[in-house]
């Protein structure tokens, strides 16, 4: 099995849980992160990103894991440790570039290569274990991070204000929440209309996410239309909650924020349906997003976004 068929099966395996959460009510990108943020590789400390973010917390809550850590069978060996007789690890994806070959003439033309030198993403999964799945060896359980109100909402503000200029311009008014890409505009009703500052900035961080695809940013967008394609819709939307989730682990919003009709939640369902590998791609753009907004470098990032073309 090469590496894409083992992408596309773990695409279908992760799509298939997913429908079947959305039939019990749940939105799994809408999950509230635990007080220790986002999953961790507990060896390094860095924070998964992407899909398997996403991945691992639907993991810790499902099997009751007490905290998103994460080793691969390799760093457990390195800490002195094993994993447990019979425990089963979790797949997640990395994208790693390769550098093609310039194409000399069409019949000599390789699996993935084009006109010129080109780079060709392809996927790689690893398995990775729970810190409780891992014996004999000594891991003590990191200190859970507890925010108070005042801290959160003023991460949130710091995130709004360290947005990379030209940043959209944010209004207040009405009673609908949206991004307008033509004039690049943020509009929100009025904080007096959220439940509560969590699920105002919760919204507001949904349509920043969207802002990042105006053509001067990450340019999900087309130019000219300023919007995207209609069959691409479902993606964008998912690229925001997502995005938007992100950024509410790194702010401290831990609160469920979104509401969810029997109506949405077969929506969603069925775009899954129509695309098996729309959550990995999407999580990956959510993340590259989000990042954008947090002022984080590529080379800060361990993920890199693969073409469209290639998680279709």
């Amino acid at each position: 099995m090469n590496a894409y068929e083992k992408f596309n099966r773990l695409a279908q395996q992760v799509t298939s849980e997913v429908i079947a959460q959305l039939a019990q009510g749940r939105v799994p990108w809408q999950q509230p992160w635990t007080c220790y943020g986002l999953p961790k590789n507990y060896l390094s400390g860095r924070p998964y990103e992407g899909f398997n973010a996403f991945y691992l917390q639907h993991v810790t809550e499902k099997r009751r894991f007490a905290a998103p850590y994460f080793l691969t069978f390799r760093q457990a060996l390195e800490l002195g440790g094993h994993v447990k007789k019979g425990e089963k690890g979790t797949p997640i994806v990395y994208w790693k570039i390769r550098e093609g070959k310039a194409r000399e003439n069409e019949a000599g033309q390789g699996e993935g290569e084009k006109e010129g030198p080109a780079r060709k993403f392809v996927p790689f999964i690893w398995t990775v274990f729970n810190i409780e799945q891992i014996a004999g060896a000594d891991l003590a359980l990191p200190a859970a991070v507890e925010h108070t109100e005042w801290q959160v909402i003023a991460a949130c503000q710091q995130v709004v204000e360290s947005y990379p200029m030209p940043r959209p311009h944010i209004g207040h008014g009405g009673t609908q929440a949206y991004y307008a890409p033509v004039s690049d505009r943020v509009q929100l009703p009025e904080l007096k209309c959220f439940a509560s500052p969590h699920a105002y900035h919760a919204t507001l961080f949904h349509e920043l996410i969207h802002s990042t695809g105006h053509p001067q940013r990450l340019s999900r967008f087309t130019e000219k239309a300023g919007r995207l394609a209609e069959e691409d819709y479902s993606k964008e939307e998912l690229i925001a909650e997502m995005g938007a989730s992100f950024l509410c682990a790194f702010t401290g919003i831990r609160e469920a924020v979104f509401g969810n009709s029997v109506a949405y939640l077969k929506g969603w369902a069925g775009s899954l349906k129509d695309d098996k590998t729309m959550l990995l791609s999407a999580g990956t753009r959510a993340f590259r997003a989000a990042s954008y907004i947090l002022g984080l470098k590529a080379e800060e990032r361990r993920e890199a976004l693969p073409p469209a073309a290639m998680a279709a």
